[in-house]
């Protein structure tokens, strides 16, 4: 791994991260409630921490893609598109295994929380639906799976680029979803060759879950939805 892609992922964890926790101490010393105190320095940190890693790897060549030519941006926008399907059918999948293993609970309380916080604060929207996929397919696709590709099969880097991606959202009850869709987006980087593949799969599956805040729609209308993805997908697959 070239020093560039050592310093993305340090940035992610020091800026990323850890700035944000230390920013949000005196937001809330002014005065400012739980979810403004998160939104603000949620934003901050990811959108400072896409700025460094940016200029970081602006320049450097896609450890994936190599010499190989990257699929036409015309497919690899509808490949993206389509990785909705598939990271939705696999997250449903990791759901019924949790549940048959140890009996986790269907919503995961990250979710739950970003969504109650993004009901008051609207701009959260900003930073989980497109500051931090876009972090997130930057460090854990294009530095760690990307570079781990390089020296092992597709099965081992892809899992532990995963296993890592789960654990660094703190939400152990639902590693096996996490795992299963770091997965399915390290699959479309290394079909597509770009990494912007799964960032427009992974933006759309955010996305997708905070319609219930975006179009006020019921929960139970979202998971409608999401059965009826799962079944459009089978059939696509069925043709494919």
């Amino acid at each position: 791994m070239s020093l560039r892609y050592w310093f993305v992922i340090i940035t992610f964890v020091v800026v990323a991260q850890l700035f944000g926790a230390v920013l949000a101490i005196p937001l809330a010393a002014l005065g400012l409630d739980l979810g403004d105190v998160i939104t603000i320095s949620t934003i901050a940190s990811f959108g400072l921490g896409l700025l460094i890693i940016w200029l970081l790897i602006r320049k450097e060549s896609d450890p994936v893609r190599g010499h190989e030519p990257p699929m036409h941006l015309g497919w690899s926008v509808l490949l993206g598109i389509g990785g909705l399907f598939a990271a939705i059918f696999a997250q449903n999948i990791a759901f019924q295994l949790q549940q048959l293993l140890y009996d986790a609970p269907v919503e995961s309380e990250n979710t739950q929380m970003l969504l109650d916080i993004m009901t008051e604060n609207i701009w959260l929207l900003v930073a989980v639906v497109i500051l931090g996929p876009i972090l997130e397919e930057l460090v854990f696709r294009q530095a760690i799976f990307g570079h781990l590709y390089r020296k092992m099969n597709f099965f081992w880097a892809a899992l532990i680029s995963s296993v890592v991606f789960s654990v660094i959202h703190l939400d152990f009850m639902h590693i096996l979803v996490y795992t299963a869709v770091g997965f399915v987006f390290a699959g479309l980087y290394v079909w597509s060759k770009r990494i912007i593949v799964p960032i427009i799969a992974h933006v759309l599956m955010n996305a997708f879950a905070s319609l219930p805040i975006l179009l006020d729609i019921d929960l139970e209308d979202l998971e409608e939805m999401e059965e009826n993805l799962q079944f459009i997908f089978g059939i696509l697959g069925a043709w494919m």
